[in-house]
């Protein structure tokens, strides 16, 4: 699944931490996952390749000469940082319709074979499935499997004063469907949040280091959000550093957010 360039050494990724976005309800985590890749400049060492995602390519969203180099992104890239032993996977396409299975399986893999640290999921969730207690404080929740719970540096054991997901009785039953759920992935609902709940309970069962970092958002223009989660981030990571502005973090804005809502409308037209 992951194919390295210029002869990037995949052995050494034990004490890296990998961070990758959910395809979920306003792009938020790919969103996110752009500042953490502009603001601390990394670099890409592989792309992921596999037929459960949709091919596509386009211009170098983090360029900041224009045209003149001529480099194109892909469906999924995966960038390194050595200083904050970072490895981030960014999703720019839709997974193939009937593969997201496959997709999971296949990240899977690689999580095992590559040894990380720890593996993090950022992705988002409707608004409007808030439970009543969800409505007023924070939009952001976190999830973490067994295994991190009991790690060093876990989220749980920060004191980062963070809520975890709230969970829901109903979409779980004791079932023989059912009866094979990890306890610690019973009741939870993430509408809109893409593989992150199955993703969750597999790594769950396969005791995987990992946590979901989720907000609650609706669609539109969701960069605040994307600031919030990244935010989130930061306040666990610290991987920048801390502002006292209300914008919480200095951040590097990339060059296709120029565009996020398309180019200007051409006066000429009217």
């Amino acid at each position: 699944m992951f194919v390295p360039l210029n002869n990037c050494d995949t052995t050494k990724w034990s004490d890296f931490t990998l961070i990758c976005p959910c395809i979920s309800v306003g792009n938020v985590g790919q969103l996110a996952t752009d500042l953490l890749i502009s603001t601390l400049k990394m670099q890409q060492v592989g792309y992921l390749y596999d037929s459960s995602m949709l091919p596509m390519c386009g211009n170098d969203p983090f360029s900041t000469s224009g045209l003149v180099e001529g480099k194109l992104c892909t469906s999924a890239e995966v960038y390194k940082c050595d200083e904050k032993k970072l490895l981030v996977v960014q999703l720019r396409a839709l997974l193939v319709k009937g593969k997201h299975s496959q997709f999971r399986k296949k990240l899977l893999d690689w999580i095992q074979q590559s040894t990380f640290r720890q593996v993090i999921l950022l992705t988002s969730s409707f608004a409007y499935e808030r439970l009543d207690s969800q409505i007023t404080g924070s939009p952001l929740r976190y999830l973490v499997t067994p295994l991190l719970k009991k790690m060093p540096n876990a989220p749980n054991t920060c004191n980062l004063q963070w809520t975890p997901l709230e969970r829901r009785e109903y979409v779980w039953s004791p079932e023989p469907d059912n009866a094979s759920i990890p306890e610690e992935a019973r009741g939870i609902y993430l509408p809109g949040g893409g593989i992150a709940r199955k993703f969750f309970e597999e790594c769950c069962k396969e005791d995987i280091p990992l946590a979901v970092l989720l907000i609650f958002c609706s669609e539109g223009d969701n960069i605040p959000h994307a600031v919030q989660l990244a935010n989130y981030l930061n306040d666990w990571l610290k991987f920048t550093e801390k502002r006292t502005e209300p914008s919480g973090c200095t951040f590097k804005i990339p060059s296709s957010w120029t565009l996020l809502f398309g180019s200007a409308v051409n006066p000429e037209l009217y």
